[in-house]
């Protein structure tokens, strides 16, 4: 099994990713920087940023501090729980004060300084809702009145609050409170919060501060925004760098999603605000690329090694593929690396046969799991506990074991096949003779496979043509070990990335069809072929559940209006699934178009003619 934690531990080869980033925060006239590292989940975002981190311990030039937003999410003031973060670890931090000769005194002065700021902003923060209506009903009564409902309205900041609003300073701060705007407050706050970072840095006489943050793609969206505005604070200051990792989609939308009553209101405003926001914000963005197929398998033949090699001999293979990784950008590390650099008797047999049969459908496993790390681990752990109850049943042969990997590969992207294929299965106690018929053309021993034209497709011939043979194992012990819900929560809809299913949620629960139309010209179109698919996959399965909800065709419609790809045989090949004649009639003048457009084409017509309220509307269009 393996660990879905990010570790500095580097089996992709993603070294490289972190010097680079590492050359550019660490040049001194690069600073001040703030660098986007984008990538989708599971990408390998945070992985990176830790192999940064270590390598950056090592520079004494150079403080760095990592911040995990996640992983105070739920404070209600995410800004004041980052601007608090970055200030504590800068203090904990015992190189910080390495260079300064006079003991510290400046330093300690310095933090006294920004915690008396961050203080009074936390407090400005509530003072219009709270304190303001305290401090005008008490007023009257005293100090001695004030402070304990103050204490009481704050009760989360008893002490830091008590701190700042005792003597003379609550009497002070009641006349601010009272007479001077809530801006002018905020703006002389944040104002001494910068200068006094400033000089923090100064004294510090550190050349380089860096600042990983992580994880922020997955708090709320008030959350992101609120820690893009406590980065802000500390941004262009000398000799500063952040690096913030994200899913760059995910915070361009949380953006939009917060200020989308200010896009609405004004016609002036870019609907790509997120975008332009970003654009602003981030000097430096870095895209992590997208896996190889010769990567994956070569992450795959790493994860096993790591799995069945003890500690000491996975050493020394992973320092062997580092120095390879240095030599070998562009070629696999594979089961042949790992028998030079070990003795003959230090490798296992069977370690090497699962990594050769594993190896051999890296492609198909990338593909599936569209070249994500994260899921292809996730994949691998299901298939590691599915082995595993074979070797409960008493199924121990390597045939049945990788038959399993076969399975699953088709259960991962061709669900409705699997379950054809488990029904074949359960009905017989010899060898279907559909899954015979399939073999023996992917074999090539037949040219005919009229019966069953869903199972045409290369990767699914390429599956049912490996050996071992599915007619040559016990299918009934491996559909049984399948009937878990181990790998439910990556097959289909959940594999789609969150991205992707933002845009169709924009696209199905828009309030007009105008809107839909701009969101598939606008977005959908210009998406890469695979996202473009998972599009369709998300409307299909809308279509499958509900026939008779009528955004989904809609959306098709337009797709297939603006052709993009695909659009048009996707539609035709969901139609021919379910029952037409749940499909709303009003639907006609749309269907009547995409007949017009495609008007040498029959198969959209002989679907709809078996709802013959529908084909009367659209004859009469």
């Amino acid at each position: 099994m393996w660990s879905d934690k990010e570790t500095s531990e580097d089996l992709l080869g993603y070294t490289v990713h972190a010097n680079l980033l590492k050359k550019v925060v660490t040049n001194k006239k690069n600073l001040p920087i703030t660098v986007g590292l984008y990538g989708d989940w599971g990408s390998g975002k945070s992985s990176i940023l830790k192999i940064l981190e270590e390598d950056l311990k090592k520079d004494k030039d150079a403080v760095v501090i990592y911040f995990d937003g996640w992983a105070f999410e739920d404070f209600d003031d995410a800004k004041m729980a980052l601007i608090q973060g970055i200030i504590d670890a800068l203090e904990e931090d015992k190189t910080f004060a390495s260079k300064v000769n006079d003991g510290g005194r400046a330093l300690k002065e310095a933090f006294s300084k920004l915690r008396k700021s961050i203080n009074w902003m936390r407090v400005l923060k509530m003072s219009v809702k709270t304190i303001v209506p305290i401090a005008t009903a008490a007023m009257t009564g005293g100090t001695s009145l004030i402070i304990p409902a103050l204490l009481s309205a704050f009760n989360e900041n008893k002490d830091k609050i008590g701190d700042i609003l005792s003597g003379d300073g609550a009497e002070q701060f009641l006349k601010d409170a009272l007479n001077v705007s809530q801006e002018e407050k905020k703006y002389e706050a944040v104002r001494e919060f910068r200068k006094d970072f400033e000089e923090l840095i100064k004294q510090s006489k550190h050349e380089k501060i860096v600042v990983l943050i992580d994880d922020l793609d997955r708090c709320l969206p008030r959350h992101i925004i609120d820690n893009l505005e406590a980065i802000k604070l500390f941004l262009n200051v000398p000799g500063t760098a952040f690096v913030i990792a994200a899913d760059r989609f995910i915070v361009s939308s949380a953006i939009e999603s917060e200020y989308k009553e200010l896009i609405q209101a004004s016609s002036g405003i870019r609907e790509n605000l997120g975008e332009s926001y970003m654009e602003k914000f981030i000097q430096l963005p870095y895209k992590i690329p997208v896996l190889s197929p010769r990567e994956v398998e070569t992450y795959v033949t790493l994860l096993f090694c790591q799995s069945v090699l003890d500690e000491e001999r996975f050493k020394k293979v992973r320092a062997d593929f580092t120095k390879f990784c240095s030599d070998n950008k562009f070629e696999k590390y594979g089961w042949e690396n790992i028998t030079a650099v070990l003795k003959a008797d230090d490798t296992p047999e069977q370690l090497g046969e699962t990594i050769g049969f594993v190896s051999h459908f890296s492609r198909i496993i990338g593909n599936s799991l569209r070249w994500n790390p994260r899921l292809i681990k996730r994949f691998l752990n299901a298939y590691e506990i599915r082995t595993d109850l074979l070797l409960q049943s008493g199924i121990t042969d390597a045939k049945s074991r990788f038959a399993l990997l076969k399975l699953m590969l088709i259960e991962q992207k061709y669900m409705d096949q699997f379950k054809q294929l488990n029904n074949w299965v359960m009905s017989t106690h010899d060898v279907p003779e559909e899954l015979t018929y399939l073999e023996d053309f992917a074999d090539g021993k037949s040219t005919d496979i009229s019966k069953h034209k869903e199972w045409d497709l290369d990767d699914l011939l390429k599956i049912l043509a490996a050996e071992p043979k599915f007619s040559s194992v016990d299918m009934r012990e491996l559909f049984w070990v399948s009937r878990d819900n181990i790998v439910d929560e990556m097959s289909g809809m959940s594999m789609i990335p969150s991205r992707i299913k933002t845009i169709f949620n924009q696209a199905y629960n828009a309030s007009s069809d105008p809107i839909r139309k701009r969101i598939c010209e606008s977005e959908i179109a210009k998406l890469p072929s695979q996202d473009i698919e998972d599009i369709y996959e998300l409307l299909d399965s809308k279509i499958l559940v509900t026939p008779e909800d009528k955004a989904p065709y809609i959306i098709y419609y337009h797709c297939i209006m603006k052709q993009i790809p695909q659009s048009y045989n996707r539609l035709i090949k969901i139609l021919s699934r379910i029952t037409v004649e749940k499909i709303s009639f009003s639907l006609a003048n749309k269907f009547k178009e995409i007949m017009d457009l495609y008007n040498g084409d029959t198969r959209l017509k002989d679907i709809l003619s078996k709802n013959p309220k529908l084909m009367k509307a659209i004859e009469e269009k």
